[in-house]
């Protein structure tokens, strides 16, 4: 397949595989539940698997079934049993990716306030988002240290709605410190035009509304991660 997209039956991960779908990419969704199976089936949608993404055999066999040039996850929250998943179920598709013959190129959508940007969070805010933002933390580490070609793209506050998209999302690297929000409408269009140059890979980048965000001092031009038609 050109596109595997665990995480792609709701939110972001839904309207990335709609898009790309949309643009006659060979996209394959892999989702938690039958009833999800369905309801993207019924949108048109291949579903490549249904499982549990914290089973390592069913991520390896998928993997290995599926064979994509592309991983796209934004994989997070939480099992029927209460524990969060953000670390274990992306460890395991990146270990399982790395042991393919053709490595995938990796995009991983996490959330401003991992990684670096963890210093610049509120009190407030570590203590309602720290588990999550620690799992999905320990998830890009081990990304940075598979050797597979990847993007980490940190959105901040998601701002739902079915607004249509802004057309003012930017992309930020070296500027840990400056957060913000954006519209899933423009994050799910912004992840279609993500570089893959030389100079890209293994970026950490911050994905705002240019008129959504807190940038002090004022963002230079060279912050600024320059969109690119898909490959």
């Amino acid at each position: 397949a050109g596109t595997a997209t665990p995480g792609g039956q709701r939110n972001v991960g839904r309207l990335f595989a709609e898009n790309l779908a949309k643009m006659g990419a060979d996209v394959a969704c892999v989702v938690r539940t039958e009833a999800a199976a369905q309801e993207l089936e019924k949108a048109g949608l291949r579903v490549a698997g249904v499982g549990d993404l914290t089973d390592a055999a069913f991520v390896t066999q998928l993997l290995e079934t599926v064979k994509p040039t592309t991983l796209f996850t934004a994989v997070g929250g939480k099992d029927t049993a209460g524990n969060r998943v953000d670390g274990v179920a992306n460890i395991n598709l990146f270990r399982a990716a790395a042991a393919l013959p053709q490595r995938p190129h990796v995009v991983f959508v996490t959330s401003w306030g991992c990684g670096e940007s963890w210093e610049f969070l509120n009190d407030q805010t570590r203590q309602m988002l720290g588990p999550a933002l620690k799992a999905k933390t320990e998830a890009e580490e081990f990304l940075q240290n598979s050797g597979l070609p990847h993007m980490i793209v940190r959105p901040g506050g998601l701002v739902s709605g079915a607004e249509p998209a802004t057309k003012r999302g930017v992309l930020i690297q070296g500027r840990p410190d400056v957060g913000g929000s954006i519209r899933r409408q423009d994050l799910a269009q912004m992840l279609l035009w993500l570089p893959r140059r030389p100079e890209t890979n293994g970026l950490a980048v911050t994905a705002l509304d240019q008129d959504m965000l807190r940038a002090d001092p004022p963002l230079a031009d060279e912050a600024l991660v320059p969109l690119a038609p898909p490959s």
